[in-house]
């Protein structure tokens, strides 16, 4: 009777973090659409010299495979919206995100264009995580008979009714009586057009994943692929599309009230769509087909091996706290690292480790003391969960400790950014004409805000509209021999709670690749390097035991002095290891949250409550 008591009391108290978890990778609703002036035109299908070269690839080596990394945003949007325009027969989408921004919307406008031509779209998105508009939704489901969207578990509120823009008192109904299926998302990220060519990786449909937004922008990763993998992408894709979970956004209660009424609008052209011209350049470059050869045919690479996996679309049906199981690719994952001789490179952007995984890596650092096992993920300056990232900050001691793991933690604003994002100058510059913007409006205002320059005319936002970075892509390497991309972070809820996918290519000379791009990220100008802190001879014993105690504590982490600090390279000094004689000196302490002030001052005081009060949250999140 008590124990069902605390935990319908602890279920309570979750309600207010796990709506604000919940719908952190959530779109943020932009401007509604207005209704075009001009009758629809059908863009002509194009003649793709990628799409030639794969059926040429597809007929005389059926089971070779041939892939490309997508390492900047505007190439991977380019490859993207080339790929539609250029599809004949089908195109299959599965994202977690769809965002009404701009980027949002031109994927939109570009599949539509495509049904338009004969071609059959299919596109799957979790419901949560993405726009929640009945009259864009209804929009969509009726655009075209060749258009099809579904959204893969959507939130079942009061009334069991199944709505595209639940209430507010659906949403905490959820929360509280089926809080299991609001937990369990869909991650997976595919992109498939006429069974030929696929990407897979990291970027769902939202301006921060293409170097478009204002304020942060992801720094993503996608792999392109032809070959015998996009068959397994597009097998995958179709077990999800007939879940009983995934539902035809016309069935949705909302939606068929206003299509029986007809009060919806709709939208056709270009200009409708109010891209805002973000993409005129891309737009042209998307059908210069010299162009999309130099840039994506001659840089396919062929691989000795190439496989795509996915989780079962049903392994959301696990309990809610069950910390042990191993998913599809969980285990795929798992034995690849199990295997490492030499070294593993992981890149995540949230580094939360369950009990399961600390054992296993435990037992792969007990087999091979000498093995380098090095991590990049995001600083808490550079994440978009500060809450997650409290929890990697509790853990530190054992990922340096026992673990052994050299940590980089990315910089907001790295010194490889221009290389990085290279539409950062006219972000910059659009920066700074909304910041012009805000010092006239607070002329005339007495609140300090300014009114959303991306299309929404109503809204008023708070946020830094400057350019930075935040770490997204998720990769492995092993042994410079295997490799992973895909949409697996290292975090509980890729493990036990969310689906996910990737590709794992067999190849070294692609694996030394993805490995480079990595260490890039690793080098001091782009990343802080996570080291125990210098304190006297006594003192670090003493204050490790306090941290472990702390850390032991079921519920509270009080213990104040951390064991672990961010250091940053001397000018001048070379680079060394954490575990060199010299680090010490070649490295400055630049504290535990560096690149703070006031822009950061929310997320390290929510870092630190959460750390110390509410880690208890940890299988959620």
């Amino acid at each position: 009777m008590y124990l069902f008591t605390i935990l319908g009391t602890i279920r309570y108290c979750f309600v207010a973090i796990l709506l604000v978890s919940l719908w952190s990778c959530s779109s943020i609703p932009l401007a509604e659409l207005q209704r075009p002036a001009t009758e629809p035109t059908i863009t002509p299908c194009l003649e793709s010299p990628l799409a030639v070269h794969a059926k040429v690839l597809a007929t005389t080596t059926p089971d070779k495979n041939y892939v490309r990394l997508l390492e900047i945003g505007n190439e991977a949007l380019l490859a993207r919206i080339h790929l539609i325009r250029s599809a004949k027969s089908n195109i299959t989408i599965q994202t977690m995100i769809w965002a009404n921004d701009e980027t949002g919307r031109l994927i939109i406008y570009e599949l539509i264009q495509a049904a338009r031509r004969g071609v059959k779209v299919q596109l799957l998105i979790d419901h949560l995580a993405s726009e929640q508009n009945t009259e864009i939704a209804c929009f969509l489901a009726y655009a075209h008979p060749n258009f099809h969207i579904k959204v893969f578990n959507p939130l079942a509120g009061f009334l069991g009714q199944l709505k595209a823009d639940p209430s507010t008192l659906d949403k905490l109904y959820a929360v509280i009586f089926s809080f299991n299926r609001l937990n369990q998302r869909m991650h997976n990220k595919t992109f498939v057009v006429d069974d030929l060519i696929g990407i897979t990786g990291g970027r769902n449909y939202q301006n921060a994943y293409y170097d478009k937004a204002q304020g942060m922008n992801y720094k993503d990763r996608d792999i392109l692929v032809v070959g015998s993998a996009v068959r397994e992408m597009k097998e995958s894709f179709d077990g999800y599309w007939e879940f009983e979970r995934s539902i035809n956004v016309a069935d949705l209660a909302d939606v068929k009230r206003y299509q029986k009424r007809g009060i919806y609008e709709t939208w056709h052209t270009w200009d409708s769509f109010q891209l805002n011209g973000l993409f005129d350049d891309i737009s042209i470059h998307a059908n210069n087909s010299d162009l999309i050869s130099q840039i994506f045919v001659e840089s396919l690479v062929e691989v000795d091996k190439a496989y795509f996996i996915a989780d079962a679309p049903h392994k959301t049906e696990r309990a809610l706290f069950r910390i042990n199981s191993r998913s599809k690719v969980t285990q795929e994952l798992a034995d690849l690292a199990s295997q490492a001789k030499q070294s593993v490179y992981i890149q995540t952007p949230y580094l939360v480790l369950t009990s399961p995984a600390i054992k296993m890596f435990k037992k792969i650092r007990k087999q091979n003391p000498e093995i380098d096992m090095r991590i990049s993920t995001n600083s808490l300056a550079a994440t978009d969960s500060w809450y997650v990232y409290a929890l990697s900050y509790k853990q530190k001691k054992t990922y340096l400790s026992d673990l052994k793991f050299k940590i980089y933690e990315f910089k907001p604003l790295p010194g490889d950014l221009r290389s990085f994002l290279p539409n950062y100058d006219r972000l910059q510059a659009r920066a700074f004409s909304m910041s012009e913007h805000r010092k006239r409006w607070q002329e005339t205002q007495s609140m300090t805000v300014l009114e959303n320059d991306q299309g929404d005319n109503q809204k008023p936002i708070f946020r830094d509209e400057n350019p930075y970075l935040c770490m997204h892509a998720k990769s492995m390497v092993v042994d410079e021999m295997v490799s992973f991309v895909g949409s697996y972070n290292l975090d509980p809820r890729s493990e036990n709670i969310n689906t996910e996918s990737g590709l794992f290519v067999r190849d070294n000379n692609f694996s030394r690749t993805l490995k480079g791009h990595i260490k890039a990220d690793m080098r001091p100008e782009n990343s802080w390097v996570i080291a125990r802190k210098n304190r006297l001879m006594g003192v670090n014993e003493t204050n490790a035991m306090l941290v472990d105690f702390s850390n032991f504590l079921p519920l509270v982490d009080i213990w104040p002095f951390r064991y672990s600090a961010s250091f940053e390279l001397i000018e001048g000094k070379p680079v060394v290891d954490v575990d060199h004689a010299d680090f010490y000196k070649n490295y400055r302490d630049v504290g535990s949250f560096p690149n703070g002030g006031r822009a950061n001052f929310g997320k390290e005081v929510g870092a630190r409550g959460t750390k110390a009060f509410l880690t208890f949250v940890k299988p959620l999140l």
